[in-house]
């Protein structure tokens, strides 16, 4: 598993094991109950982290599954200030969340929500960046049937003067205390208004439920990824092997050019197959090397080649990746590789 416990203080030996079973527990429960937390992770790792710069885990206790959870939140749907500079010291963080009419049912049945008549959702128009990650993506989230179209959520962690509320040691002190409102974005209707610092908490200081993992720290808040570090290199690649393939094409299979006079040919098309030959109509003594003349295409150069080398070996630079001989018998191959 994932967890590997560890006791720093000096103790004894009963400090160790119940380390140990600390460890095997949450193991177990991460990989044997949380089913979900190994796949959530790893697209969040691999999707979130390294391709968009951040990737983002919210950790609560959900009320349906009665258990901690810990799932991953796309940057798109976390709300922070660009000049944040982390989550701790951030005043406002605003999650969005889009939910089935079914699963907001049921959080207003258990009480998690306030049971208020809600107004019908609509369907998300779609901007231009949405559409086109669909497009590449290959997955298509959005949905053109009024009924199946989800609830939009606005779960926003914030600060607010709520002295009737408040502990004793700040009644009428004028001080904002972190709370959690849950807002539908269609009705406005406020669905959940929750403190957010323990009950023992003198401080009232707010409890954390975000985690951030940016690959790249970025000159604001989002960390940056491979699409922003790469992107370019990527598209240079993929240009240039383009032009690399066409050029080894129009070298194996040339075109050419043809005197007009050989228009009575019924098709310019003249597929020679290997071993065999087509014959040619041509003009009173009129040579076949003055009818048809093939168009001078080139390989590619080792000056080009070079260039495509040059240009991978800087991204697998700025990828911090290499290529490593891993045979058997290999002596300095990393351990585990």
């Amino acid at each position: 598993g994932p967890v590997k416990v560890k006791d720093v203080r000096p103790g004894s030996s009963v400090s160790d094991e119940l380390a140990e079973r600390l460890e095997t527990d949450f193991n177990h429960y991460l990989t044997d109950t949380a089913k979900e937390y190994y796949p959530d992770t790893s697209h969040m790792l691999l999707w979130g982290t390294c391709f968009k710069g951040a990737g983002f885990k919210k950790i609560y206790r959900c009320p349906m599954r009665r258990r901690p959870v810990s799932e991953s939140v796309d940057a798109k749907d976390l709300i922070v200030s660009n000049a944040a500079t982390d989550l701790k010291n951030c005043g406002r963080v605003t999650h969005v969340i889009r939910m089935r009419r079914s699963v907001l049912r049921r959080m207003q049945i258990l009480g998690a929500y306030r049971d208020v008549e809600l107004a019908e959702p609509t369907i998300i128009q779609q901007n231009v960046v949405e559409k086109k990650e669909e497009e590449i993506s290959g997955v298509r989230v959005s949905s053109q049937r009024p009924e199946d179209s989800d609830y939009e959520l606005y779960e926003i962690y914030c600060e607010l003067d709520l002295d009737e509320f408040a502990p004793t040691q700040f009644k009428g002190k004028g001080l904002q205390l972190p709370y959690r409102v849950t807002v539908e974005k269609e009705s406005q209707q406020v669905l959940d208004i929750r403190r957010n610092w323990e009950e023992d908490d003198e401080q009232c200081l707010p409890k954390q439920y975000f985690v951030q993992f940016p690959l790249v720290r970025g000159l604001g808040f989002y960390g940056l990824g491979f699409i922003h570090l790469l992107g370019n290199i990527t598209r240079t690649l993929t240009a240039t092997w383009r032009e690399t393939i066409d050029a080894g094409m129009f070298a194996s299979f040339p075109g050419f050019l043809y005197d007009k006079r050989l228009g009575r040919q019924l098709t310019n098309e003249l597929r020679i197959p290997p071993g065999g030959g087509v014959a040619v109509d041509l003009g009173p003594q009129q040579k076949i090397n003055d009818a048809i003349m093939p168009v001078p295409y080139k390989e590619p150069s080792p000056a080009f080649t070079s260039f495509i080398q040059h240009v991978e070996e800087v991204g697998r630079r700025l990828a911090t990746t290499g290529s490593i001989s891993v045979g058997e018998g290999k002596q300095d191959a990393p351990v585990g590789t």
